[in-house]
């Protein structure tokens, strides 16, 4: 459900604004009257997260209006308009009972009243705030323009102009505060369209109201970095093709596949727009399909990446140069990044079908035919990209827990049984982990936690916790970059004892080792490769010459 901050002042639907009244929670002007400004019911005010009784006028008209007896019921909410936008150009001096033609007001949008038409209300001798000595580029030609005034007066004495870029953010925190008090002890689910850095512990973020174009494909993939990386707002995303223009087909399935590594996904649009619902097109479909199956194979391990994010701030998504801080050359890089830490995204980034990519010197590994690549430390070119593919590769170092295949909701995908890829670094050792709960609750009464390592030959993988698994196991395990079949694979649990091996297959094309398994999610044990004979370093299954891309 989506929830706008501006509350309708006119009778008959001005409940709200008659409770806020009483509790004096407005937004000011200069002259200690609510400031009226317009948004879609037409005159209305906004409310004052500044003053004490806010967050709970704000809980109130939430379990009012979404009462589950006689309301919407919501588990989440998206907040939008909450810079706040307005759609008064200055002097905004309305009437709270003023009637409003919204329609009117929105097909006259842009005519712009000119600078010099319209004296600042804030005009003093020290100071004139909308026009400051230090200006941002606005694109409107006051800083008052569609939002409410900069000489607005919150309840503590602080002006709108110096605390304007709190307000979406403020808000966040309210409605997660409302969220609770409907639910407690459920995680709100909250996407919000203004925010400030940090944020993220309180609120998801979508980038805003974009355009279908290329150019705003690409600023996606800056835009989802910075507030993932930069400004710790873990969960972002922009409008997968685009909300205002019309989307073509090939835009809109490059878009889907790319949105479907973005931490929020969803694909939305204007109303003037053409629709642009992923099964329109018959190349978006397929797109769309291909990257929702692996987006839902590889949840738990964005999830467990969610999870490191709340213990310690690391990226759920994050620039090449957080990876490899040493090579200056990673420094420029703004559209490809990995999706947690093992998947690298080098999406294409226009009409045609080829892709430049850079790849630092390391080991890399076709996420779809698993083969080994070594990265150059150079730019190179992947041919042929069709509409319904986009390079992924898995970096050497990692091991990544996934499942075995998709399903068509999560609860669904809960049930299926897992896939645990190890894909050995340049010193034929990697790691992971994974982290799994009931996915609703803010306090866990049962977690899970795993930890794999593997060492040339030799994977050990340790779970701890006591969250009920329901009878999910490892179905398979892949071991990658293994240039000869192993004479045997043994597996263990702690204690010694022996696991039967279902099947072991050797890829000898793009050399992988496959054991087929049936060990429970919840088990500790040990696997170990091995070959007929080992140089000083157990690197008998690797170390010859590999194709590049």
């Amino acid at each position: 459900m989506m929830v706008d901050p501006a509350v309708g002042t006119r009778s008959g639907q001005a409940g709200a604004y008659d409770r806020g009244t009483q509790l004096d929670v407005w937004v000011k002007g200069p002259d200690g009257k609510p400031h009226v400004g317009i948004v879609w019911p037409g005159a209305t005010v906004f409310p004052d997260w500044f003053h004490p009784s806010a967050n709970a006028f704000w809980a109130e008209e939430f379990k009012r209006f979404f009462d589950p007896k006689d309301g919407f019921d919501i588990d989440g909410v998206w907040i939008d308009m909450n810079e706040p936008a307005s759609f008064c150009y200055p002097p905004c001096n309305l009437d709270p009972e003023a009637v409003v033609d919204i329609a009117e007001v929105m097909l006259t949008l842009d005519n712009i009243p000119r600078l010099e038409d319209v004296e600042s209300e804030s005009e003093s001798e020290e100071l004139n705030l909308n026009r400051p000595p230090y200006a941002i580029q606005n694109a409107l030609p006051r800083l008052s323009d569609r939002t409410v005034p900069v000489d607005a007066v919150h309840h503590n004495g602080l002006l709108e102009y110096d605390t304007h870029n709190l307000y979406g953010s403020m808000m966040s925190i309210a409605t997660r505060e409302a969220m609770l008090a409907r639910k407690p002890g459920l995680r709100p689910f909250i996407i919000t369209r203004s925010t400030f850095a940090g944020i993220g512990s309180k609120t998801g973020k979508w980038l805003g109201d974009n355009i279908s174009n290329w150019d705003q494909y690409r600023f996606s993939i800056a835009g989802m970095l910075g507030f993932a990386s930069i400004y710790q707002v873990p969960m972002v995303g922009s409008d997968v093709c685009g909300f205002y223009g019309n989307a073509t087909e090939s835009l809109c399935a490059r878009w889907a596949m790319l949105g479907a590594f973005s931490p929020f996904y969803r694909n939305h649009n204007d109303i003037a727009s053409i629709p642009q619902e992923f099964y329109r097109w018959p190349a978006v479909a397929r797109a769309a399909k291909a990257a929702v199956a692996i987006r839902y194979r590889l949840l738990d391990y964005l999830y467990t990446a969610f999870h490191k994010a709340h213990l310690d701030g690391t990226p759920v998504v994050q620039p090449l140069f957080f990876a490899y801080p040493e090579d200056s050359a990673t420094f420029g890089i703004e559209h490809q990044f990995l999706f947690g830490d093992g998947v690298m995204v080098s999406p294409a980034l226009d009409e045609s079908n080829e892709v430049e990519i850079y790849l630092p010197d390391d080991i890399y590994y076709e996420f779809t035919t698993r083969r080994i690549l070594y990265g150059p430390g150079a730019k190179m070119w992947v041919r042929q990209v069709e509409l319904d593919e986009i390079p992924l590769l898995i970096r050497g170092g990692t091991i990544i827990p996934m499942r075995e295949e998709s399903a068509m909701t999560t609860k669904e995908l809960r049930k299926k049984d897992f896939e645990l890829v190890v894909a050995p670094g340049s010193d034929w050792a990697a790691k992971g982990s994974l982290y799994l709960d009931d996915g609703v609750s803010l306090e866990q009464a049962s977690t899970l936690e795993v930890s794999y390592a593997f060492d040339a030959t030799e994977l050990t993988v340790k779970a701890a916790g006591r969250y009920n698994v329901n009878g999910v196991k490892y179905s398979k395990i892949s071991i990658l970059g293994i240039s000869e079949r192993p004479l045997d694979v043994k597996i263990a649990l702690a204690s010694g004892k022996p696991i039967a091996v279902r099947r072991v297959d050797w890829d000898a094309q793009n050399e992988v080792v496959n054991v087929d398994v049936a060990i429970s999610l919840s088990t500790s044990f040990t696997l170990r490769l091995e070959f007929a004979e080992a140089d000083a370093d157990g690197e008998s299954a690797g170390g010859h010459a590999h194709d590049e891309l």
